[in-house]
């Protein structure tokens, strides 16, 4: 193969998977958390979606250059593959945690499912692109910029969480101003605000 194009394939999909598991997919979590708003559901569903689809072109970009280059029994595409198969069911706990909640308004397993499922494969995710940038020989300096990036997102989706879980649940408040548990539009019940405090990917 040429060098050239290796390189090229090797570097998209390692700033593709990057962008997926370190950036997307920790904001689309974010967003049930941060913001406040009717159809706030359905931009979290939105981002999660646009990240698997990145990650879906990074795979592919990734088991190409795997059976190129004869590393498909190495630790990170085999990891990656396994991260990226389980991923397959997350949108569906997605869906069961979304449809029983509408019925009990409260927590399941289903949704501790979603929630851990989620934080769990994006963990791995973002480990194993270290170890693919061991793999693909990468500088010192691309390894300590992706730690670097990958430490921040992690300080900001902790200090998110605790925040959500710490702060006086009467006196929250969404980012554009809606207040947590008003009753000033149908779209803004009670049921549909404890969800958006609670769900998370």
């Amino acid at each position: 193969m040429d060098k050239t194009k290796d390189h090229d394939i090797v570097h998209a999909h390692g700033l593709i998977m990057a962008l997926a598991f370190v950036i997307f997919f920790p904001l689309g979590a974010l967003t049930i958390r941060l913001l406040s708003f009717p159809g706030l559901i359905w931009l979290h569903a939105g981002a999660q979606i646009f990240a698997y689809i990145m990650a879906i072109a990074g795979v592919g970009l990734g088991i190409w250059w795997a059976k190129t280059s004869q590393q498909l029994d190495q630790a990170h595409p085999i990891i990656g593959l396994v991260v990226f198969s389980l991923l397959f069911f997350q949108p569906f706990l997605a869906l069961v945690h979304h449809q029983i909640y509408k019925k009990e308004h409260r927590r399941t397993v289903w949704a501790w499912a979603h929630i851990w499922w989620g934080r769990a494969l994006i963990i791995l995710g973002v480990i194993n692109g270290g170890l693919g940038l061991q793999l693909s020989g990468n500088t010192v300096k691309g390894e300590i910029a992706y730690g670097v990036l990958a430490g921040i997102m992690f300080v900001v989706y902790v200090g998110v969480i605790l925040m959500a879980y710490l702060r006086p649940k009467n006196d929250q408040e969404g980012e554009t101003g809606e207040k947590i548990g008003g009753s000033h539009s149908p779209a803004n019940s009670q049921a549909e605000v404890m969800e958006k405090r609670q769900a998370a990917a």
